[in-house]
């Protein structure tokens, strides 16, 4: 009988664990190894996460270091946190002649709004989703396009999750 009722027990735990989670814990949970292959061409070795009040980091370290990949979710303040940093600056700038800083790009077909921000070299996208913001950034060689590419492709595999 105690062999039954614990037997109910793992079998209820390993149902309740395999349950997806209405909400996810952290930035690592909403990308897959098979995700990061799918689009960096190898799984990731290690996924290291560091959480700071409302924004979750994952960074997804790959065999080839320089491919790794870089995701933080910020959950709630996200419309807030948009404003500040593309409306506002984005007005800002706008006032500003002659600015030499690079406005961030608008990119279409993800979230409610995106954007990118920086060159080929180091670059992010950010994406807004309701009240969330993703911000992913990959490594490896290519052009800023093809960054932007792959990064929007990561972000809405990662925003299925949210």
């Amino acid at each position: 009988m105690r062999l039954r009722i614990l037997l109910l027990i793992l079998a209820t735990a390993a149902c309740a664990s395999a349950r997806p989670s209405a909400r996810p814990k952290s930035a690592c949970d909403v990308l897959t190894r098979s995700d990061l292959a799918a689009v960096q061409g190898q799984e990731y070795a290690e996924a290291k996460l560091s959480d700071r009040g409302e924004t979750s980091t994952c960074f997804f370290q790959l065999p080839s270091f320089v491919n790794s990949v870089s995701l933080d979710v910020t959950r709630g303040g996200g419309r807030e946190f948009w404003r500040e940093h593309f409306v506002e600056r984005e007005e800002e700038e706008a006032e500003e002649e002659g600015a030499e800083k690079r406005p961030p790009k608008e990119v279409e077909g993800i979230g409610d709004a995106a954007f990118w921000a920086g060159s080929r070299m180091a670059g992010s996208l950010y994406v807004l989703k309701g009240d969330n913001v993703l911000r992913v950034s990959v490594g490896g060689a290519g052009t800023e396009e093809e960054k932007i590419a792959k990064s929007k492709n990561l972000a809405k595999r990662a925003l299925k999750r949210l």
